[in-house]
């Protein structure tokens, strides 16, 4: 019998299969709201990640911080010293991250480790080829801030597997 043929058929019965229409139209609150704090979580555990580089290379530690202001306050995000660079990063920074986070919650829709996993490998791949590589280049201060963009690549992978703690912030919890 081909289960397409029946109108019956349903694929959240079948062990390891989700309609994910069924789970992208269905809004859910308390899932968005799981989003937020894991896109903080996760634009935390990317800074730190940014500051152990810059540690290692002997940098500011702050640099990371202030990589989101460029596009604001131009190549004066990026003076040493500079607070109004860390305040406006900061705020871009974790703006972005809350928009990222409640995006990844809203479309994983389930709690299953390895549907988290494998859309936060891609969620990060996304983030760096679309926000690092086209979007941020657009501005002549992040070009000449020279931000490498290998480093970066990582910071996003760890920023899309850090997103998996949505699991944690849903009131669900996670999936055995």
């Amino acid at each position: 019998m081909n289960p397409l043929k029946n109108r019956d058929f349903n694929p959240d019965t079948l062990p390891g299969e989700y309609n994910v229409v069924a789970l992208w139209t269905r809004f859910r609150s308390e899932r968005i709201n799981a989003g937020v704090f894991a896109g903080i979580f996760a634009g935390i555990m990317m800074q730190v990640f940014g500051m152990g580089y810059c540690m290692i290379q002997g940098k500011d530690l702050t640099t990371p911080m202030r990589i989101s202001a460029l596009p604001i306050l131009g190549n004066a995000a990026m003076a040493y010293g500079s607070s109004a660079g860390i305040l406006v990063g900061l705020f871009m920074f974790f703006l972005l991250a809350v928009v990222l986070g409640t995006t990844y919650a809203h479309f994983t829709g389930t709690n299953h480790k390895w549907n988290r996993f494998g859309m936060g490998l891609t969620w990060g791949a996304y983030s760096w080829i679309f926000i690092t590589c086209l979007f941020s280049p657009a501005f002549r201060a992040y070009e000449e801030a020279a931000i490498p963009r290998g480093v970066m690549f990582f910071a996003w992978m760890v920023f899309g597997i850090s997103l998996m703690s949505v699991a944690w912030f849903d009131k669900k919890g996670p999936a055995k």
